[in-house]
């Protein structure tokens, strides 16, 4: 306050301008009330208070006469509250300091509306003696000053919790005042119900709306100091609103809702069990593969294929004799049956050679689906005797249109030979079935020791393999485990060479007897002659023998490869072999336990005879095939004494080294032991012991002394050595992989007496890259074989000569063709085409199918 000195030079204009200002200044808080928040006041007087909106209360008549004592009764705090003493008490509001408020118990408000209370609220419980609670105190209305420090609360709040933005105090009316350190459970509910009914119907739209007031109710905590600026955007959880009735049934509140964390997602009614979707796996699943056939099925399946053709073969070669029969009653040469006379019955002849005719082609129906097929397709040899067959029908056809006139003419009737070709066709295609079943046979009684030869595509392999090779391009047949499979009787069926040039030459035969039927029908022969010529131009240049030279040729060659045991299946696998010139074998394969002899046995200083065999009896059980058998029979079987070997390694073309009986034994070759640095004697006294290189010498070191050296003597063996005078005749290198330290190229040449350069040894680099070698996908196998060295060459001879045999036959096969080509177009020219004799083609047929024959066979006996 000013002092009273200071008052006193002032003059009363002064004087009361400044008592003014200070009853202004304790009346409104430091800042001047605008008029409008004044009468908004006195309009809160006759309205009613924000806590009687609330809870829906009216303003009792007795609150005026309360208010007096409040208002004088200051509070503690030393703030001076001034007012109108008509307000209310049901306008007051609680507010606390910040170090008050976690001492202060929450205060709930209800959400639902009550009925009418008494005029005063219930008293509060009655603190605790050391914390006394602040009385109530009522809040003025804000001042343009105050609602800028709010707005700018408010903003400080957006940024660091992000709450929303408050809008100013002045722009709504009527707003309920803010209540702080308080945070209501719900928002104030209006009058009648709490929760708007949602219908049943409607459930899939306003699901995911009321999924987040779903939530449980849970008990409000108490607030944090923190709390009293407000609450973060993470922690204004929406609390699920109080029931004021019970749910009805079309109520979606009674429905499973979806989880907080789904509030964003649409909500979709759950699908019934008979609607469910499949499960991923089901509907990705392709289609299973079809399981591969077992090798029953498999045989199964060429037995029922052998009957059919078997009983095809029997009416056919019926219906041939019987149309046989019909073409030499109808040249005369055999006495017709009463009933089919031609020259009685011309018609009822032709008609009935017509109707058996038919049955022919139709028992032969699968050599002339292949045979036509084959002039575009895939080739057959079965193409020739299909348009032999096509002639015949032809011309049957034109002899019943025409029958009275054809008998009386000179025209032959060569239906019987067009049914013989089907015959022999269906034989030869019966005869390859047998040797195709055979050899599946012979391979499924012993499947576990089946090898399968395949021709090494490995550009890397080839050229490693051929470093030690004066060809570039070797073709190297490489052999290794396999099993049976249908693939391979597949194969076996497959195309072959004779049939690739049965095609050129069936188009050509077929040309000659189109141009010799129009030239009958050109020039006076009419349609009788045209058929005629056309038939007898087929009929000669279609070889019996088509396909039978190739059933003869493969039951040949399974009957001589099943010798060896093996099996080649097809021709392709017949080229593949034909065009090989380098195999790799194992040294074991050349050399049996019995092929190797032990000469003498040297002891050198600490050494014994007993130990060094025990030694060398132990390592080479594990290591070496060729060496195996020969210790096997000093110690005669007994493996129980043996040592136990330990990291054992295995070095090509030098030797081996393991740990027995605590000990470090090295068994190789003299390069070796001077690598691992033992000591050993001289090279003379090895020379001497090895008769300059005849013998092979073996030493054995333990703990890096040399313990003793073994004399070794190789003798070839008989089987062996007709395999490589096989390959020698062929001149096919032999590629050598070797575990025997004793052994070399040279030994291997003086042992069977060849020549010099048809063994390679192969070194540790060439062995390991041909170790993981393995067929891929895409190759064939050239043949299956038992394991050893006689049964791979025993099926290379085999398809050698089965190669030579059908290459031969077919040649002679084509000359026929060529020659019946040659004499057709000369007998056309001639005019008499078309008069030839069953008995002539007969015959002409029977001497090219002899010959062809007989050449096959003879080829593959030699």
């Amino acid at each position: 306050m000013p002092k009273d000195d200071k008052r006193k030079e002032l003059t009363q204009e002064e004087i009361d301008a400044q008592n003014e200002k200070f009853r202004t200044f304790f009346s409104t808080s430091v800042a001047q009330v605008p008029e409008e928040m004044k009468r908004r006041d006195e309009e809160k007087e006759s309205t009613g208070s924000l806590l009687g909106k609330l809870f829906h209360r009216e303003k009792a008549q007795e609150e005026p006469a309360a208010a007096p004592a409040v208002q004088n009764e200051l509070p503690p705090t030393g703030e001076i509250v001034l007012g109108h003493e008509e307000e209310a008490e049901a306008d007051l509001e609680l507010a606390l300091e910040p170090g008050e408020l976690e001492e202060a118990e929450p205060v709930a408000l209800p959400t639902a509306p009550e009925a009418p209370a008494e005029p005063k609220p219930e008293p509060r419980p009655a603190p605790q003696p050391e914390k006394k609670p602040e009385p109530p105190r009522r809040r003025e209305p804000l001042t343009p000053q105050e609602q800028q420090e709010d707005a700018e609360m408010a903003e400080l709040k957006a940024m660091l919790y992000g709450t929303p933005k408050p809008a100013p105090v002045e722009e709504v009316q009527d707003a309920p005042e803010e209540v702080l350190a308080v945070e209501p459970e719900a928002p104030a509910a209006p009058e009648g119900p709490a929760i708007p009914m949602v219908f049943a119907e409607d459930q899939s739209v306003k699901q995911a709306k009321s999924a987040p007031e779903a939530v449980p109710e849970v008990e409000p905590k108490p607030e944090t100091a923190f709390q009293f600026f407000g609450k973060g955007a993470d922690e204004n959880e929406p609390q699920a609103p109080t029931r004021t009735e019970a749910p009805s049934k079309d109520d979606s509140m009674s429905l499973p809702l979806m989880g907080l964390e789904e509030d964003e997602a649409p909500a979709r009614p759950a699908a019934p069990a008979e609607e469910a979707p499949a499960a991923p796996e089901a509907e990705e699943k392709p289609e299973e593969e079809a399981e591969p056939e077992t090798p029953e099925q498999v045989g199964e399946k060429l037995r029922r294929m052998g009957a059919e053709l078997t009983l095809r073969c029997v009416l056919e070669g019926i219906l041939a004799v019987v149309l046989l029969h019909f073409g030499l009653v109808a040249e005369g040469l055999l006495a017709p049956v009463a009933s089919l006379d031609p020259v009685i019955a011309p018609a009822a002849f032709y008609a009935a050679n017509l109707l058996f005719l038919a049955g022919a082609l139709a028992v032969g129906w699968p050599v002339l689906r292949d045979g036509l097929q084959g002039l575009k397709g895939r080739p057959s040899a079965d193409t020739m005797p299909a348009l032999a067959a096509c002639g015949a029908l032809v011309q049957a056809a034109v002899a019943l249109l025409n029958a009275q006139s054809y008998q009386n003419s000179s025209w032959t009737l060569l239906s019987g030979v067009a049914a013989l070709g089907l015959f022999l066709a269906l034989l030869g295609s019966r005869v390859l079935l047998t040797a195709v079943r055979n050899g599946y046979d012979l391979a499924a009684r012993s499947p576990e020791g089946l090898q399968g030869a395949f021709r090494v595509r490995d550009k890397d392999l080839i050229r490693v393999l051929a470093r030690s090779l004066d060809q570039k391009d070797p073709w190297v047949l490489l052999s290794r485990p396999v099993q049976w499979d249908e693939a391979l009787v597949e194969q076996s069926f497959g195309e072959r060479a004779s049939e690739r040039r049965a095609r050129k030459t069936a188009l050509i035969l077929l040309g000659a007897a189109v141009l010799s039927g129009l030239v009958f029908l050109l020039f006076g022969g009419g349609p009788n002659g045209m058929a005629a010529a056309l038939t007898s131009m087929l009929c000669m240049g279609a070889p019996l023998s088509s396909t039978l030279v190739a059933g003869i040729a493969s039951l040949r060659l399974q009957k001589t490869a099943a010798a060896a045991g093996a099996v080649v299946p097809g021709w392709a696998a017949i080229e593949e072999l034909g065009g090989v010139d380098t195999v790799q074998v194992d040294a074991d394969e050349l050399f049996t336990a019995d092929s190797v002899n032990l000469e003498d046995i040297r002891i050198f200083k600490g050494g014994r005879i007993d130990r060094a065999i025990l030694y060398a009896a132990s390592i080479l059980n594990h290591s070496c095939e060729t060496l195996r058998g020969l210790f096997r029979q000093i110690i005669e079987d007994r493996t129980e004494i043996l040592y136990p070997v330990k990291d054992l390694e295995v070095h090509h073309g030098l030797g081996f080294a393991a740990w027995c009986d605590n000990n470090r034994v090295l068994i190789g070759n003299r390069l070796y032991m001077e690598r691992e640095g033992v000591p050993l004697p001289e090279q003379e006294y090895e020379d001497e012991h090895s008769q300059n290189g005849a013998l092979q010498i073996l030493y054995l070191a333990v703990s890096g002394s040399l313990h003793a050296m073994f004399v070794l003597h190789y003798v070839g063996g008989r089987n062996a050595a007709r395999g490589l005078e096989v390959l020698q005749r062929e001149n096919i290198r032999l590629l050598v992989t070797c575990e025997d330290p004793s052994l070399t190229a040279r030994h291997i040449t003086e042992a069977y007496h060849l020549p010099e350069g048809m063994i390679t040894l192969l070194d540790q680099e060439q062995c390991s890259a041909l170790t993981p070698a393995q067929p891929d996908e895409t190759a064939r196998c050239c043949m299956l074989h038992d394991k050893g060295f006689a049964s791979l060459i025993g099926g290379l001879r085999a398809a050698e000569k089965a190669q030579n045999a059908e290459t031969s036959a077919t040649t002679v096969q084509m000359v026929s063709v060529w020659f019946s080509v040659v004499i057709g177009v000369l007998l056309t020219y001639a005019g008499s085409i078309g008069t030839l004799s069953v008995a002539a083609v007969l015959m002409y047929q029977a001497a090219w199918s002899a010959l062809s024959i007989a050449v096959c066979a003879l080829k593959q006996h030699n």
